[in-house]
This record gives C-alpha cells, sequence and structure tokens, in this order.
C-alpha cells in the first residue's frame, strides 16, 4: 500500500509541468499614467504566443504589456504615443520572467509605430505577425462622430410667452434637452 502511494506521488510530481503558469490573456499593464484608448490589432497563426511590450520612443521605458494568443483575435486599446513593438514568442509560458523558456523568440518591429486622436479620429495600426519573414503594418482608425438622437426633441414643447397675448409663467419652463450619441465606425 505504502509502495503504492509513494509511486502515485512520485507520477504526480513528474507529470507537473515544472515551470508553466497559466496563460495570460489581452492586456497585462499599463504603466504609462495615460488613458489607453487606441486601437492596436495583432493578426497572428496558431501554434505559438507572443508577449508584447510597446517602449516608449522618448522616455525608453516599457510602457504598457499585453499576451497574445495565437490564432485568436487580439485588439488592445493602447496611450498616446510613439512606440517600438517588442515582441517575445513561444509555446511554454513561463510567466513575465522567464516569457516562453530557453526557446523564446524575441524581434522588434521597426519602424516604430505612432498612434494618436484627434477630436473625430483615434488613429492605431494593424499588425500583420502571420508571416514573420514579412511582418506587415497599415494604419488602423476609429472615426467617431455625435448623431443627434430625435427622441429627445421630440417631445412638446411649453408655449412662448409672446406679449398680448397671455401672461409668462410663475415658474421657469423646462425645455428638451436635446441627446446625442456617439457612433463609431473603422475608416482610413
Amino acid at each position: 500500500m505504502w509502495r503504492f502511494l509513494a509511486s502515485a506521488l512520485v507520477f504526480l510530481l513528474l507529470a507537473a509541468p515544472g515551470g508553466a503558469e497559466e496563460r495570460p490573456q489581452g492586456l497585462m499593464w499599463n504603466r504609462s499614467g495615460l488613458p489607453a484608448q487606441l486601437p492596436l490589432q495583432i493578426r497572428t497563426l496558431a501554434g505559438a504566443d507572443y508577449l508584447l511590450h510597446l517602449r516608449d520612443m522618448e522616455t525608453g521605458r516599457d510602457v504598457l504589456a499585453a499576451y497574445v494568443r495565437g490564432g485568436e483575435f487580439f485588439r488592445v486599446l493602447v496611450p498616446p504615443g510613439r512606440y517600438e513593438l517588442q515582441f517575445a514568442s513561444g509555446t511554454d509560458w513561463q510567466g513575465e520572467a522567464a516569457l516562453f523558456g530557453p526557446g523564446t523568440q524575441r524581434f522588434v518591429l521597426d519602424p516604430a509605430l505612432s498612434f494618436g486622436a484627434s477630436a473625430t479620429k483615434k488613429e492605431g495600426h494593424l499588425v500583420d505577425l502571420r508571416d514573420l519573414g514579412d511582418i506587415t503594418t497599415r494604419n488602423f482608425a476609429i472615426c467617431q462622430r455625435f448623431v443627434l438622437d430625435p427622441d429627445s426633441v421630440n417631445q412638446p414643447w411649453p408655449p412662448i410667452w409672446q406679449p398680448g397675448t397671455w401672461l409668462p409663467p410663475e415658474e421657469p419652463r423646462e425645455y428638451p434637452v436635446p441627446r446625442y450619441d456617439l457612433v463609431s465606425r473603422i475608416c482610413d
């Protein structure tokens, strides 16, 4: 009996992965101090995962980290700025310090990418890592505008006082306040 329990314990210890950690997903941290509002989309193939670090070109500091699961849709919002995108890739995630172990592959996207916004447009990028020999990037933007909600002004308005017709109201009248909806779409 004791021999069976000892054998089972040894088997369980050997079967447990040594340094493996649960694979994260998406944004891991944002140390920029700025709101993350600008789109970055990454396309990958299944078979390898990626750890992405955004390094601020002005300060040289890593400001954001995200985990990309290979083959899955990935989009993260990043803060405004100009960043060098640094990738680590592999199949056996072992944590942020050890990355993917000795088999970790590293590469840097060149040139650095700029992310910015105006009153009507949030400008980001789409990075395609499906062919690491020919990595492509293209601009990716979200345009926004406010659209009047017609129901917000489709209410009866109080009568307007005109001299000689009737006395003005004793209390102030409430007029409908127009509401606007924010509409977003992908644009050039």
